[in-house]
């Protein structure tokens, strides 16, 4: 498991997610409720690496300085995995995530064992909704959230998930 570096979500902006992960709960689909660890919310994963330790945290709580962000859904995506799906929605990478998003990565300068799918020009902004869909889980999980508009959200702290200790590290923002 890697740490990573998140952007959480506001509040009330939290509230649009959760009403996903309930409508696929309700149709008895994978979905990220169903995560039951304490750190379990929204999110959108800036950054992840086989280790991101406590020496970086003083360089991202710079780089998590700065206005809050308002964030816009854009439709879906679909990771496969080896046998499964993972469904997320898509945020707009706009000027103002994709330059916070930078700030991280240079404030993690030199961190081995970056995940390759979070790093600048391979990154792709999403907030999962669930994992480990099956292919006809995937089309009942679409036909039932596509009538969803995309949504404005407000984005919330940043945060840093240490895998090993399991604990969380809040960095600003």
């Amino acid at each position: 498991m890697a740490d990573d570096v998140e952007l959480l979500l506001a509040p009330v902006s939290e509230a649009f997610l959760f009403e996903d992960w309930a409508a696929l709960e309700a149709a008895g689909l994978p979905n990220q409720s169903q995560h039951q660890s304490f750190s379990n919310a929204p999110h959108i994963t800036l950054a992840a690496a086989a280790r991101i330790d406590d020496r970086y945290d003083v360089d991202l709580a710079s780089a998590a300085e700065g206005d809050a962000l308002e964030l816009v859904t854009a439709g879906f995506l679909v990771f496969p995995t080896r046998r499964k799906f993972v469904l997320a929605r898509q945020v707009v990478a706009d000027a103002a995530l994709t330059d916070l998003h930078l700030r991280i990565w240079r404030a993690l300068d030199g961190v081995p064992d970056a995940v390759p799918t979070t790093v600048p020009g391979a990154w792709t902004p999403h907030i999962t909704l669930g994992h480990g869909l099956t292919a006809d889980q995937l089309a009942s999980a679409l036909d039932l959230l596509r009538h969803r508009p995309p949504e404005r959200l407000d984005a919330g702290i940043i945060r840093r998930w240490d895998a090993k200790e399991k604990r969380l590290v809040l960095l600003g923002g």
